[in-house]
């Protein structure tokens, strides 16, 4: 079902302890054998490898010997001296790395300086590493998907006790499927597997790292459990991990700089004039979110039918925010906004919708299985989740109904992570970690990276002043600048600063 892989891309920010991550000692069984680089079965813009690595399955049992294979990537540095490897996570949890390396290298050399080896791993339960999935055919989890759809919580009076029971159907499929991988898959380990991915470059034994959305948690997590081996860590479109692994699979702060996103998406577009193919609705922000709204309205009492895509109110609520949150086109989305509002080509919206969300399914269910198996907390009925759900949807006034699609199935989820981290994320590193963040990201605010620098001694934040989520949403020389000094030199700035985008949204 397009509508829940949509509102599962979107919403992608009680365990037993088996060690106290916090400990901060090295990985179980570190020793690493070497990773043999050979070709890749796909391309990109720069040369690719690709590689395996034998990491221990279970990080709380030394005496086993069961491993598991990390899939890799690398693009190698383009220019000398040589000065190491970045490892890269692009977020989730649950989206594979290795193939978004390969398209991304050419502009992640131009922001590091191509000094650096670049390197990606397909996180444990994602792409090739033990991918977390519930359904053995794509036709399976079609009908799943179709049979118990998550849907935006507002969508009918009745969609939230829907969710909550179609959520614990997912949960229970998961919990019958997966009983094999669903301790195994969380954050922790994944950090570990960080640390043993180091150790196997045979570098310095330090890790220099830039983690986008939840990789900027999976980052921090590393960060605390082995503080003493960080070199350069960036954090980027921060979440605030300190709400991370608490509660069931609710960020609460998650929306916090929805609103304000999407009141700015609109000032541009008006200020845009015809480079922006909404401002011919409205002569004002506020005159053009009404008439947005009032169009949802009529989308939720009469849906359209499109091939096979059917136009409702849970879907085009999300692609609102789907365009506020990925800006690389803008003009483009705002256009299939406008055909949603005049129905002059609705053809092209279903389309557009159809491009957007392939390849991005529940399944293979990795969101799930990772971040649900991080939290703690699980609740018996859904009367009981109602005072976190209520949080969810108060967070944003205009988006907070699509969150609690994820929170349902946290809050039933059958696993729990063997090793979880439980610090309070007061972190000293050898060299400051550098924050990234924008004002307008509609996914992780700016708040929530001002609060993870809080606790990351002489951390500072750069704040990229332009939209979507992530500092690589929108060109900037200065965000490129500091990044470069950091990777290259070492250099971070002074204090907190506020970096220019190049360019207007609707340029």
């Amino acid at each position: 079902m397009v509508t829940t892989r949509l509102i599962t891309q979107c919403t992608l920010a009680s365990a037993a302890m088996a060690k106290p991550l916090y400990e901060r000692h090295p990985p179980i069984n570190a020793r690493s054998p070497a990773i043999q680089w050979g070709g890749c079965d796909f391309e990109g813009p720069l040369p690719v490898q690709c590689g395996t690595l034998g990491v221990p399955l279970d990080y709380t049992d030394p005496s086993a010997n069961q491993t598991l294979d990390l899939s890799l990537s690398k693009v190698a540095a383009v220019n000398e001296p040589f000065k190491g490897s970045i490892l890269f996570n692009f977020g989730g949890p649950g989206y594979p790395a290795v193939e978004s390396l390969a398209a991304l290298g050419e502009l992640l050399h131009n922001m590091t300086g191509g000094h650096h080896d670049l390197i990606a791993f397909d996180p444990r339960g994602t792409g090739k590493t033990i991918p977390f999935s519930c359904f053995d055919t794509p036709e399976e989890r079609e009908l799943a998907t179709a049979k118990y759809p998550l849907s935006v919580a507002d969508a009918t009076d009745v969609a939230l006790g829907d969710g909550w029971a179609n959520g614990a159907v997912i949960a229970n499929i998961c919990g019958e499927k997966r009983k094999d991988i669903g301790g195994l898959v969380g954050t922790a380990f994944v950090a570990r597997d960080i640390m043993q991915i180091v150790d196997a470059l045979g570098e310095d034994g330090l890790l220099r790292f830039w983690g986008m959305s939840y990789g900027s948690t999976l980052g921090a997590t590393v960060a605390a459990m082995f503080p003493d081996r960080m070199d350069r860590v960036i954090l980027d479109g921060v979440v605030n991990s300190h709400s991370y692994f608490q509660d069931p699979g609710l960020d609460v702060d998650q929306f916090l700089g929805a609103d304000r996103s999407w009141t700015a998406y609109l000032e541009e577009c008006i200020k845009a004039g015809d480079k922006c193919p909404l401002s011919h609705l409205a002569s004002t922000a506020e005159e053009l979110d009404e008439t947005l709204f009032k169009v949802l309205e009529e989308y939720r009492q009469n849906p359209v039918a499109i091939g096979d895509t059917v136009l409702t109110y849970s879907l085009l609520l999300t692609l609102y925010y789907v365009n506020i949150k990925s800006v690389g086109a803008p003009a483009a989305g705002a256009e299939i906004i406008n055909n949603v509002v005049t129905r002059d080509n609705l053809t092209a919206v279903a389309e557009y919708i159809d491009v957007t969300t392939k390849g991005i399914e529940i399944g293979s269910e990795a969101t799930f299985g990772i971040k649900c198996s991080d939290t703690v907390g699980r609740e018996p009925d859904r009367q009981s989740a109602m005072p976190h759900i209520e949080q969810l949807l108060e967070s944003s006034s205009k988006f907070g109904a699509i969150l609690p699609s994820n929170a349902v199935v946290c809050a039933q989820w059958p696993f729990e992570a063997k090793e979880r981290y439980s610090g309070d994320f007061e972190v000293k590193t050898p060299n400051p970690v550098l924050f990234l963040a924008n004002t307008y990201d509609p996914a992780t605010s700016i708040e929530s990276a001002r609060l993870m620098s809080s606790s990351f001694e002489g951390s500072v934040v750069v704040e990229q002043k332009g939209f979507g989520h992530g500092s690589i949403s929108q060109p900037s020389a200065c965000t490129f600048k500091a990044i470069r000094d950091y990777f290259a030199n070492g250099v971070i700035p002074d204090n907190d600063i506020e970096c220019e985008v190049d360019t207007p949204l609707f340029a």
